[in-house]
């Protein structure tokens, strides 16, 4: 069996894309189950509890923003992700650093897939990163951050169904993505009123609490009824019938939202890199299909 399991299952972006690839697993006649600490997740496709994680002979494991620095840890998750949580709470502590030389798996029958969707999020290097079978990266530009020597696999994350928007309100921008201070929600608003933006709706799960009060609440009152925040959105096509635009300030160039513009007929202002086409559901399962040898 195919399992999914995640250190974080909110609403971003990150476990959407794993949702997406659970539901393309299963569609595609593969059982698959994402595992995660929060609730979000359990709705959205086959699901389960992080408790519920149980690695067996002949699993495939893909495991997403949880520093492993020894497959024991497999076996005593709910443990590593509220400890890994705790030091967060308690602020920044320094991480443990494994050298990553090859040694023997210590995993025998179950094949370890490491998926990264994050850069300075979750650095590579300070994991025990040899632990792993491969490694995915959903773009190129994250295979140069990271710079790693092991065997890894570069496929971009699966697309959101969604069709062009029927009917499209006139000068209503959107601000997708997690409210956080990397991600400059405030330079995006400022960016659409810059641009004759009637209002600006802000969807996003609210990541950084201090960094809302702080940063986005003021513009609230330097653009009094202007400004929205709607928080996450699962409905992803009701998200985009309500918007005509959309701004990004940061360069994610393994982002869906630029795609998904395309599709809704959003028009998309943002850093954002294109580079070639993109690829269908089908040629990218294709990719997956021959990295884990289903």
């Amino acid at each position: 069996m195919i399992k999914i399991v995640s250190g974080l299952s909110v609403p971003v972006g990150s476990t959407v894309a794993l949702v997406n690839l659970c539901n393309q697993f299963n569609d595609r006649g593969h059982n698959c189950v994402l595992y995660g600490p929060d609730k979000w997740h359990l709705d959205k496709c086959r699901a389960a509890a992080i408790f519920d994680f149980h690695p067996e002979n002949g699993d495939i494991v893909i495991v997403h923003n949880i520093k492993l620095f020894s497959s024991a840890e497999l076996y005593k998750l709910p443990e590593k992700i509220e400890q890994l949580r705790q030091q967060t709470r308690l602020g920044s502590l320094k991480d443990m650093i494994f050298k990553s030389v090859p040694r023997p798996r210590e995993h025998a029958g179950i094949k370890l897939i490491l998926s990264c969707q994050e850069n300075d999020l979750f650095p590579i290097r300070q994991l025990r990163y040899a632990l792993f079978d491969k490694i995915h990266f959903a773009d190129f530009s994250q295979a140069s951050y990271h710079r790693i020597a092991q065997d890894h696999f570069i496929c971009p994350n699966f697309s959101n169904r969604l069709i062009t928007s029927e009917r499209k309100p006139d000068r209503i921008a959107g601000v997708i993505g997690s409210i956080r201070k990397k991600n400059q929600i405030e330079l995006s608003v400022e960016n659409a009123f810059a641009d004759g933006m009637e209002s600006v709706i802000i969807y996003g799960y609210l990541s950084d609490p201090i960094y809302y009060y702080s940063r986005i609440q003021p513009l609230a009152k330097k653009y009094p009824g202007r400004i929205r925040y709607a928080g996450f959105i699962d409905d992803r096509q009701k998200m985009y019938d309500s918007i005509s635009d959309v701004y990004r300030a940061v360069a994610k160039s393994w982002s869906l939202i630029r795609r998904e513009c395309r599709l809704t007929n959003t028009r998309y202002h943002g850093p954002d890199p294109s580079k070639g086409g993109s690829m269908t559901d089908d040629q990218i399962f294709a990719v997956w299909k021959d990295q884990l040898g289903l």
